[in-house]
């Protein structure tokens, strides 16, 4: 598939395997340099403006993808620029379901490059080669899709080349189509200096996905990525895509005036997801979804549809758990709020003690069989600090151990709740009791305002941040009350603090390494943050703060002598005491995730 970029350079492919034949020449001068910690080993792949190499550490085996700008281009300012804004565009969003970039520089005279994330899987376009990817899979991916742009739109980044071929699944977190979206090579950033880079009248984009716009030198915006993700769940639910010409000109025509073919015509698709991808695919931007997180949300909503017009739901039953906490009988408790990895328990009184262990077994028609959990009490809210909250009296529980079967069936729970719950109408009243909790909390650390556990996933502290900012600006654009355009204003900084430390995998790390929250440094391992940038900032920490560093060996020591006694509640508890003061201690880490001590 063919990638026009009159005017502008397509970035180097995926990193990925090569293909036969991608194979650095022998004599290749690359093969064999060092980048930084880096060794680079063999060619990856090529591209109209870089080529992409494999690189190791010598010492630790860990593997990047490292791309250098063509040789022949070095001596074009411009073109090094654009080379740039692409890891700048990268950098700026930080989202996990995009390849991550951790390094920047220049292998002398003139090598210019860039380290990113080693993805080892398949584009989305050689999945779809092999046959029709299953409906809930590929809505899956959508998603993914649509909250790693919202993030890049939010931060002034427009993808503008979204294809099946820029989007790349690996395994993680128990699910074969965890998305990497790479190749911003030809991004606009808001704010950029662009002049003499991309010339009036030249058109960028992929033709087949190309957004009419971008066909006639037209404004681009974050509704020009609606579009072409428009083309893509098009593609992806009838099988082919909605326009097929053979010329390039005839494409560009196509996506300018001809209207697309209805879904239904071509494959069993409900009406609520037809209606959701011809919305994204009219031609003017103003008819679109105005962003991709108004995209999603009709995305979920046509999740469980029949393909024909599906009967109103029923009142769904509610969400209960069987706690087991200590040597009294075990009760049954109302579930207030589920997340994918913690939940929130309705209870007046004898509240569990902060950081015991629980026992679970969660009911839900979903399921059939009740799902045995376990958990960790990490939040009290009091009968007096509910009535002043205006909330529900109990406690959180953070769920330890999932396995992937139990994280999946526990996702697709909290995501039909969350599309049921929309919030109502707010009163005076109601919006001024809003903002007094959220003020109540300005003054706590980021996981406390924003209500999460120490150890939240990603994608609940996006949905959290953008929940509550879409609060404070109806708030803040039609208030209830004269000073409540201030407060939400203030809370809105408050909130964009949270979301940059806590939103993305390297900002987290450091923010965690500080805390001495271990919980949160292993969920943005497992997101993916290399272990070279966990030993670059430890090596910093332990720098700046050399009592942690003995601490941290201290309670190590009385780790080891209390397991060789046999005593594992003791070796247990030093091993989280080590953690706290050296929360970036991997070998520690991947103990305590095993169950030392226990």
């Amino acid at each position: 598939m063919k990638t026009l970029a009159f005017g502008s350079e397509l970035a180097a492919p995926a990193p990925a395997d090569p293909a036969p034949g991608a194979s650095a020449p022998a004599d290749d001068p690359l093969v064999g340099a060092s980048v930084g910690s880096f060794r680079v080993v063999r060619l990856l792949g090529r591209g109209g403006m870089g080529t992409v190499y494999l690189a190791e550490h010598p010492v630790i085996g860990s593997r990047v993808a490292v791309k250098f700008l063509l040789e022949a281009m070095a001596s074009d300012a411009q073109v090094v620029a654009r080379f740039y804004d692409e890891a700048r565009a990268v950098n700026l969003i930080g989202h996990e379901n995009i390849v991550g970039i951790y390094d920047l520089s220049v292998l002398p005279p003139n090598r210019y490059y860039f380290v990113m994330e080693y993805l080892v899987g398949e584009t989305l376009a050689a999945r779809q080669q092999r046959g029709p990817i299953p409906r809930r899979a590929a809505l899956d991916v959508l998603l993914q899709l649509a909250d790693a742009l919202q993030c890049a739109h939010e931060r002034g980044v427009v993808h503008r080349d979204l294809k099946p071929e820029n989007v790349f699944l690996v395994e993680r977190r128990g699910s074969d189509h965890f998305v990497k979206l790479v190749d911003f090579g030809i991004a606009k950033l808001r704010g950029a200096r662009t002049a003499g880079r991309t010339e009036a009248g030249m058109i960028i984009g992929t033709p087949e996905y190309i957004a009419p716009e971008q066909c006639d030198d037209g404004a681009v915006d974050a509704r020009t990525d609606v579009y072409s993700l428009g083309v893509m769940a098009f593609e992806l639910v009838t099988g082919r895509l909605p326009f097929a010409e053979r010329g390039v000109a005839q494409l560009l025509l196509a996506h300018l005036q001809r209207p697309p073919p209805r879904p239904s015509d071509l494959a069993p698709v409900g009406p609520a997801l037809e209606r959701a991808i011809l919305r994204a695919l009219a031609k003017d931007p103003r008819d679109r979804f105005p962003d991709m997180a108004s995209f999603a949300e009709a995305l979920r909503g046509a999740a469980d549809e029949a393909p024909a017009a599906a009967a109103p739901a029923p009142t769904p039953p509610p969400v209960e758990v069987l706690v087991r906490a200590g040597p009294g009988a075990p009760r049954r408790l109302s579930v207030v709020e589920l997340g994918r990895a913690a939940l929130f328990l309705r209870a007046e009184a004898d509240l569990p003690p902060l950081r015991s262990r629980v026992g679970l077994s969660l009911s839900h028609p979903a399921l059939g069989a009740p799902l045995e959990l376990a958990g960790e009490v990490v939040r009290h809210v009091s009968t007096a600090d509910a009535a002043a909250w205006r909330m529900a009296p109990g406690f959180a529980v953070q769920l330890v151990d999932l396995a992937p079967e139990a994280r999946a069936a526990i996702a697709g729970i909290a995501d039909e709740g969350a599309r049921r719950d929309r919030p109502p109408p707010r009163s005076a009243e109601a919006g001024d009791a809003r903002l007094r909790t959220l003020e109540s909390r300005a003054g706590e650390d980021h996981y406390a305002f924003l209500g999460l556990a120490p150890d939240a996933e990603f994608a609940d502290v996006r949905r959290t941040a953008r929940a509550i900012r879409e609060e404070l600006e109806a708030l803040r654009a039609r208030p209830l009350a004269a000073d409540q355009p201030r407060r939400a204003t203030a809370l809105l900084a408050r909130l964009e603090a949270a979301h940059a430390a806590l939103g993305a995998p390297p900002s987290r790390l450091a923010y965690d390494a500080e805390r001495g929250n271990a919980r949160g440094v292993a969920r943005c391992v497992a997101a993916g943050v290399p272990a070279e940038l966990v030993a670059a900032r430890r090596e910093a920490l332990l720098r700046a703060h050399p009592e942690r560093k003995a601490e941290a060996a201290r309670q190590l020591a009385r780790a080891e002598v209390a397991r060789k006694l046999g005593n594992a509640q003791a070796a247990a508890a030093a091993y989280e005491a080590a953690l706290a003061a050296d929360p970036l201690d991997l070998a520690t880490l991947e103990l305590v995730r095993r169950g030392a001590g226990r």
